[in-house]
């Protein structure tokens, strides 16, 4: 299972994958749209072994589907090499504000899926983005499924009430 928020007020935003360069700077895999948008941020939280620790960065700047960023706390391409692997988390509240049609991933994770005549079918424990849409998977005590985000499949879905309601189309469960 993915789980993009599990610290109470800050949101996994990206993944170290590596150093860049001799002296410290880690090449960063975000998860956002719109990286641009936090190319202004001053301090990072970087999880390493479940605890969270304030990284002031110097500079962050954008390449190919990641971030280069250097930070003030680290000073050489050994620190950054034993990052690989660690998260990169930021307040809530410094978060990109949404569009009305929009949610963050991490809020989909736990929602209840129900059928449109309220029998509960699981709880979406993941959430896959193939490209031409996401597909949540879905599990319960005894299965798991997948469901394709397609207007003809998720009817609702309110991160409000933690609530997805399906059309369970003919060969979405494969025992049933």
């Amino acid at each position: 299972m993915t789980d993009y928020n599990d610290h109470d007020e800050h949101t996994w935003i990206a993944t170290v994958v590596g150093a860049h360069g001799i002296k410290g700077a880690i090449k960063a895999r975000y998860f956002t749209d719109t990286p641009d948008y936090y190319l202004k941020e001053k301090v990072f939280f970087l999880e390493k072994d479940g605890i969270l620790s304030a990284l002031n960065l110097i500079r962050i700047s954008q390449s190919k589907n990641c971030w280069i960023i250097i930070f003030e706390e680290i000073n050489s391409r050994n620190d950054a090499e034993v990052l690989k692997g660690c998260r990169l988390l930021l307040p809530d509240d410094h978060l990109r504000p949404l569009e009305s049609n929009e949610v963050f991933l991490h809020q989909i994770i736990g929602c209840r899926v129900e059928d449109q005549k309220g029998r509960i079918l699981g709880r979406i424990t993941d959430v896959l983005e193939t490209g031409a849409n996401n597909v949540y998977e879905v599990s319960n005590e005894s299965s798991a499924f997948m469901v394709p985000d397609v207007p003809h499949v998720v009817l609702e879905l309110n991160v409000e009430t933690q609530r997805m309601i399906i059309n369970p189309i003919p060969g979405l469960f494969s025992s049933r």
